[in-house]
């Protein structure tokens, strides 16, 4: 489900070694109308359903909380009853927001959870649902999530860097920076194992190796991008969170540990500045590709 993301884009494109075959459900009634949903998973009897939609606006989830409850908790809850319905496993996205960021160290799957922000509650409740409602669930938890192209974080700071001598970028907001290839992997990677007998269904853990603030991890997205067009930006001005007028609240520390992903399916994160590092390279071939077709 989702398939005008990145992730679903990311997840088509990774390699199986178990030979899944992929189908991409259209968006649009299918995700509102449940007879229609309903109709879908009957017709096509999956094995597993990965739903890559998501409102992932935490400050428009304060002003539209109708359409952040309908995308992050509503699809997923129909999501489930349709896979209970027709014998399909679910992977559902959640988020490390769950959380209120007070921990000093890494939080683990039982953790007790205290979303700061109606988007942090709204996945939490859909977490608590769809655990009820289906025992055949993986639910990721995944941080700090990004990807190449247009609207995203990384093509945002690169339009920022090419205009202005300064950046300023939040310092004091700390995560584990995930590309969406390696969340795209690691699904294809449970499928496989799932597929073939594992019985580890739950709740998970996702992220890259390693932590980083938010200026930690746009200094890192210039260094990349340096090696591909000089930036006019010269400098970065750390900045809290708290500072920033009309933006939701959200926690300070969130180290998430994989230790239970690694344990189940030996399933080892990558280093986010690799991760990184690629993801930027996807970037400029988007926008190399972009330009090309514009002429």
């Amino acid at each position: 489900m989702g398939c005008n993301t990145r992730l679903a884009d990311a997840f088509i494109a990774t390699f199986s070694s178990g030979g899944q075959q992929r189908v991409i459900v259209q968006d649009g009634a299918s995700l509102i109308d449940d007879s229609s949903m309903f109709e879908t998973i009957r017709m096509r009897r999956p094995d597993f359903v990965v739903n890559c939609l998501v409102e992932a606006g935490v400050d428009r989830a304060e002003t539209d909380p109708t359409k952040c409850r309908e995308i992050n908790h509503d699809l997923p809850v129909r999501l489930a009853i349709a896979c209970r319905e027709f014998g399909a496993a679910l992977i559902q996205l959640s988020t490390d927001y769950i959380f209120d960021g007070q921990k000093d160290i890494a939080y683990f799957e039982d953790d007790a959870p205290n979303p700061l922000n109606l988007y942090g509650r709204s996945r939490l409740e859909a977490e608590f649902d769809v655990r009820n409602l289906l025992d055949r669930h993986i639910i990721l938890r995944v941080s700090h999530l990004f990807a190449p192209g247009p609207r995203s974080f990384i093509a945002n700071l690169l339009s920022m860097g090419r205009m202005a001598n300064e950046l300023s970028m939040i310092e004091d907001e700390r995560g584990c920076p995930t590309s969406i290839y390696d969340v795209a992997r690691v699904i294809a990677a449970l499928i496989d194992q799932l597929h073939a007998g594992a019985g580890a269904y739950g709740v998970y853990h996702l992220g890259c190796q390693g932590d980083a603030s938010w200026f930690e991890l746009g200094e890192c997205v210039i260094a990349q991008a340096r090696q591909y067009e000089d930036l006019r930006v010269k400098e970065f001005k750390g900045i809290s969170g708290d500072s920033m007028q009309g933006r939701a609240k959200r926690p300070r520390q969130l180290i998430l540990s994989m230790s239970k992903l690694l344990h189940n399916f030996g399933i080892q994160p990558r280093s986010w500045r690799q991760g990184l590092a690629e993801t930027v390279e996807r970037h400029y071939k988007l926008e190399r590709g972009a330009y090309e077709r514009s002429l």
